[in-house]
C-alpha cells in the first residue's frame, strides 16, 4: 500500500512540472483548462480570509486585504487569477509569502508566486489589494457581488475555478446605517469611529468561488421561524403590500428545504439560508450559500398575479433551495458541466411545487415550463448540446442557455423513467453521500445510476447530453394504430433513444421529444379537433399545441393560420397553463411576423367580455404589446390614465409602467404626458430611477433614440442589466422596424463586449431584445453580413446570434409525407 502511494504521488509531481515547463495555456488570459488541471493537482486545503472597506460613496475605491492559506502536494509555482477594470495588479504594496515581502509578478490576468518562496505543505499569502468592481453592481446605498461563473477573479486575487473549493472567512467595514448579508452568519459587529460598523462573519463551508456572496446597504430586515430554522430576508422594498408577501415567501422557502431534506436525507448542509430580494436583480435568482438573491420581480407579485406568476415563484424558490444539495454541496469540476446543476435543480423544482398546487395538472406544468423553452433553441442552426465544450472558464457564461435549463429537465426526466424512480433516488443519496461538499461530473453520477439499471445509460446519455438538435419525428398510421419514423435533420444518423405514445393523437401525453411533422392539412385537422373539444385531455391538447407551433416556426404552417386559429383556441380554452402558452404563442408569432386583424379583435373580446380577471389581465399586457389599431390604443389610454375607473383588471404599479412605453410609442402627441403623470404616481425611488432610464428609449423623435442607443454602448450606462435589455427591445419595437434595422451592426459589433462586462445572459438578452421583433430581409442581411465579416467570432457567440435570428430565416414551406 505504502509502496503504490508514493508511486502516484511521483506520477502526481511529474504531471504538475511537466505541465509547467510544456503546456503555456496554463498562462493565458483567463482561467484555461490546462490551469485548472494544474492547481487541482497541486492545491488543497484553502480557506480565504477577505476584508473590504467599503466607502458610502460608490465612486470611491474599495480597499481590501486577503489572508489566503493552503497546502501544496510539492513544492511549485503557484498562480492565481485576478482582472480588475483597471491597469495594473492591484496588489498595495508588498505580497508576503509565507512572511517574506517580495514584488508581485502580474501575467494575463494572473499573480504569480515563484516557487522559492513556497514549500511543501501549508503555505500563507497576506497582501493588500484594490477590490475590482466589476461584479460588484454598486448603486448610491447597495452594493452585491456576483461572481458566477469565473467573475470571483474580477473582484479579489484568488485560483477562480469551481474543483478548488474553500473556506471563507469574511469581515466588512460599511457605514453605519447599512446591513449586510453574506455567506457565513453574523460573529460580531463592532461600532467604529466616523459612523462606520466593522461585521465579522463565520468561516463558511467549503464552497467554490463563484458562490462567495456579501450584500450591503440601506437594506430592511424581515424574518420568519418555523420549528427552530430562522431565514432573514434583506431587501429594500416600500411597498407594504409587496412587503406583506414575505410569509408566503418564506413558507415556500421552509417548504423547499423541508422536502429536499426528506428526499435525499441530507440536513441542509450549510450554516444558515438568508435571501437578499434585489432590485433589478440581472436573474431570477442565485444560490449563493447562505446568502441566497431573488430578483424583486418575480418575488414581489403584483396584486393580481396570474397562476403562472405563482407558480413562477414557487419554482424559482425551489429551483434556487435544491441548488443547495446540488451545485453548492456536490459542485461540477468544470462549468462544462454546469447543467449537471441547473439539471438538478430544475427537475427537483417541478417536484417540490407540484404539493403546492394541488389542483394543477403538474405533467402539464411539465411539459408547458421545459419543452417550448427547450425547442426555441434546439430548433435552431444555432443549436448546442447540452454538454458543451469549454477550453476557457472566460467563456464559461457562453455556456448558459435554454437547453441547460431546460432540455436538461427533460433529459432527466426520461432517465428517471428509464431507471425506475425508487432507483433514481438510491443513486441521488449515493452521489451525495460520496461527493459530499467536493465535485462529481456528470459521467460520475451515470456511473452510480448505471449500477442500479439494466439499460446501457451511457450510450443513451451521448446521444441526448452530447449532440445537438432535435429529431424530426413522423408519425405513420396503419389499421388504426401510430408508429413513428424518426430521423436527424442534421444528417448525423442519430437515433434519440425514447417512448412515445402511440394511441389515436400523436405524442398524447407530451413526453416525445422533438418536432411531429404535419402537413399543412394534418395541421388544420387538428385545430379543428381542439376547437371542437374533441380533445378532452390537457395534456394531449398542450402536446398539439406546442407542436403546431413548432410546425409553424419551421414553416410548414403560416403563421396568420396559426393565430387566428390558435385564438379562436383561447376564447373555450379553461386550463390556465394552456391559456397562457397560447397566449405566449400568439403574442411571439405577432413580435417576430405580422399580426392579423382577426387575432387583435378576438383578444378585445376576451379582454371585455371575459369573466376571469386573470385571463383579462393576461389579455390586456399581450395586446399592449403586439396591437396595431389607433382604436385599441386608445381603449388601452383610457385604463391607463383612469385605473380606477375601469372594472376590467386591477393594474398594479409594474402594470402601468409597461403600459407607459407601449403608449409612448404608438402616440407620439401623448409622449410627454405619459411621462409626467406616470412618474408622479409612482411610489418608490427605486421605480422611479428604472421608469426614467427606460422611458428616453420610447420617444418620438429619431435622435433622441440614437442617443439612448449610443449611451448602451458605454458599459457604465449598462449597470442594471434588465432594465438594459428593455430599453433596447423598446428601440427595436416592431411598431419601429424600419427605422431601427440601422441598430443592428453596430449593436452586434459590441457583443463581445457585452459578454466581457455583463453577467450571463446578457449577451442573449442583449440579442432577442435587438433581434426578436425584426422580420425583414434586410435586417436577415445585416445578420449575415455581419457574421462574413467576422470569422474569427467565438463559435458560442455565433451559436447565440444563430438562435436569436432563427426567424430572419424562415419560410414557409409545404410538407409532404412521403
Amino acid at each position: 500500500m505504502m509502496t503504490k502511494f508514493v508511486k502516484y504521488i511521483i506520477i502526481g509531481s511529474l504531471f504538475i512540472t511537466s505541465c509547467v515547463r510544456q503546456n503555456n495555456k496554463i498562462f493565458d488570459e483567463g482561467v484555461s483548462y490546462e490551469l485548472a488541471i494544474f492547481r487541482k493537482n497541486l492545491i488543497d486545503s484553502l480557506v480565504y480570509s477577505l476584508h473590504f472597506e467599503i466607502p458610502e460613496e460608490k465612486t470611491s475605491e474599495i480597499i481590501a486585504s486577503a489572508l489566503i492559506n493552503f497546502s501544496l502536494s510539492q513544492k511549485e509555482m503557484v498562480i492565481l487569477d485576478f482582472k480588475p477594470e483597471y491597469e495594473g495588479s492591484g496588489i498595495i504594496g508588498k505580497l508576503e509569502v509565507n512572511g517574506v515581502s517580495i514584488d508581485p509578478e502580474f501575467l494575463n490576468e494572473h499573480i504569480l508566486v515563484s516557487k522559492k518562496y513556497l514549500k511543501r505543505g501549508n503555505n500563507v499569502l497576506k497582501f493588500a489589494f484594490r477590490a475590482g468592481e466589476q461584479s460588484l453592481n454598486r448603486r448610491d446605498d447597495l452594493l452585491y457581488s456576483l461572481l458566477v461563473p469565473d467573475r470571483a477573479r474580477t473582484l479579489f486575487p484568488c485560483f477562480d475555478q469551481p474543483d478548488l473549493k474553500a473556506g471563507y472567512n469574511l469581515s466588512l467595514n460599511i457605514p453605519q446605517g447599512w446591513n449586510a448579508v453574506a455567506n457565513g452568519g453574523l460573529f460580531k459587529s463592532d461600532t467604529l469611529e466616523n459612523r462606520r460598523v466593522n461585521i465579522k462573519f463565520n468561516l463558511t463551508d467549503p464552497i467554490p468561488t463563484y458562490l462567495f456572496s456579501f450584500v450591503a446597504g440601506n437594506l430592511n430586515v424581515m424574518q420568519a421561524e418555523k420549528a427552530g430554522r430562522v431565514i432573514n430576508g434583506y431587501h429594500q422594498e416600500t411597498d407594504t403590500e409587496k412587503i406583506s408577501q414575505w410569509k408566503d415567501i418564506s413558507d415556500q422557502i421552509f417548504h423547499s428545504l423541508e422536502w429536499m431534506e426528506e428526499y435525499t436525507g441530507v440536513k441542509y448542509p450549510f450554516e444558515k439560508y438568508d435571501i437578499a430580494i434585489i432590485p433589478g436583480f440581472q436573474y431570477g435568482g442565485m444560490e449563493h450559500t447562505g446568502a441566497t438573491l431573488y430578483s424583486d420581480r418575480t418575488m414581489f407579485l403584483e396584486k393580481e398575479a396570474t397562476l403562472n406568476e405563482r407558480m413562477d415563484r414557487a419554482k424559482l424558490i425551489a429551483h434556487e433551495t435544491a441548488h443547495m444539495w446540488f451545485g453548492d454541496y456536490v459542485t461540477m469540476p468544470w462549468f462544462n458541466d454546469v447543467w449537471t446543476k441547473e439539471v438538478f435543480a430544475n427537475w427537483f423544482a417541478s417536484q417540490i411545487v407540484s404539493p403546492l398546487y394541488p389542483d394543477v395538472d403538474h405533467r402539464v406544468n411539465f411539459v408547458n415550463a421545459y419543452y417550448p423553452a427547450s425547442y426555441a433553441e434546439d430548433r435552431t442552426v444555432g443549436a448546442n448540446p447540452v454538454q458543451q465544450r469549454l477550453d476557457n472558464l472566460k467563456n464559461a457564461g457562453l455556456v448558459y442557455g435554454n437547453i441547460i435549463y431546460n432540455k436538461a429537465p427533460i433529459v432527466m426526466e426520461k432517465l428517471v423513467m428509464k431507471v425506475g424512480y425508487d432507483n433514481f433516488r438510491l443513486g441521488i443519496k449515493e452521489y451525495l453521500s460520496t461527493y459530499a461538499y467536493s465535485n462529481a461530473s456528470w459521467s460520475q453520477l451515470i456511473e452510480i445510476l448505471d449500477k442500479l439499471s439494466d439499460e446501457d445509460l451511457k450510450k443513451w446519455s451521448s446521444v441526448w447530453i452530447e449532440e445537438r438538435g432535435r429529431p424530426h419525428i413522423r408519425a405513420v398510421r396503419e389499421n388504426g394504430d401510430i408508429s413513428y419514423k424518426q430521423y436527424d435533420p442534421l444528417e448525423r444518423g442519430l437515433v434519440w433513444e425514447q417512448d412515445i405514445n402511440s394511441d389515436s393523437i400523436i405524442n398524447s401525453d407530451g413526453i416525445g421529444y422533438g418536432l411531429f411533422l404535419l402537413t399543412k392539412e394534418e395541421a388544420i385537422e387538428q385545430f379543428k379537433k381542439i376547437k371542437s373539444g374533441e380533445i378532452d385531455s390537457d395534456i394531449a391538447r398542450l402536446s398539439m399545441i406546442i407542436n403546431l407551433y413548432e410546425n409553424m416556426e419551421e414553416g410548414y404552417l403560416g403563421s396568420n393560420e396559426f393565430m387566428i386559429n390558435a385564438c379562436d383556441v383561447l376564447i373555450i380554452e379553461k386550463n390556465p397553463l394552456i391559456f397562457s402558452r397560447l397566449l405566449g404563442y400568439i403574442s411571439s408569432s405577432a413580435q417576430k411576423y405580422l399580426l392579423p386583424s382577426e387575432v387583435e379583435k378576438c383578444l378585445m373580446d376576451i379582454l371585455v367580455q371575459d369573466p376571469d380577471r386573470q385571463r383579462k389581465m393576461q389579455v390586456l399586457r399581450v395586446l399592449a404589446e403586439i396591437s396595431v389599431s389607433p382604436e385599441i390604443t386608445g381603449y388601452i389610454f383610457k385604463m391607463w390614465e383612469n385605473p380606477d375607473n375601469q372594472k376590467l383588471v386591477n393594474l398594479g404599479e409594474r402594470d402601468l409602467m409597461r403600459l407607459s412605453y407601449e403608449l409612448a410609442v404608438r402616440d407620439a402627441g401623448q409622449w410627454q404626458y405619459i411621462y409626467q403623470k406616470q412618474y408622479s404616481r409612482l411610489k418608490s425611488d427605486l421605480r422611479r430611477g428604472e421608469f426614467k432610464y427606460i422611458y428616453p428609449s420610447t420617444s418620438p423623435i429619431s435622435s433622441v433614440r440614437d442617443s439612448v442607443f449610443n449611451s448602451l454602448k458605454n458599459a457604465q450606462n449598462r449597470g442594471v442589466e434588465p432594465w438594459t435589455a428593455t430599453s433596447l427591445a423598446l428601440l427595436n419595437h416592431h411598431s419601429r422596424r424600419d427605422e431601427s434595422v440601422k441598430y443592428i451592426i453596430p449593436a452586434l459589433e459590441i457583443l463581445e463586449e457585452i459578454q466581457k462586462t455583463g453577467d450571463i445572459f446578457f449577451p442573449k438578452d442583449w440579442l432577442r431584445s435587438l433581434l426578436g421583433s425584426h422580420n425583414s430581409p434586410a435586417a436577415r442581411d445585416m445578420v449575415e453580413r455581419f457574421l462574413i465579416d467576422k470569422p474569427g467570432l467565438n463559435p458560442m457567440l455565433v451559436s447565440k446570434i444563430r438562435q436569436q435570428s432563427h426567424h430572419l430565416y424562415r419560410y414557409e414551406k409545404g410538407y409532404r409525407a412521403n
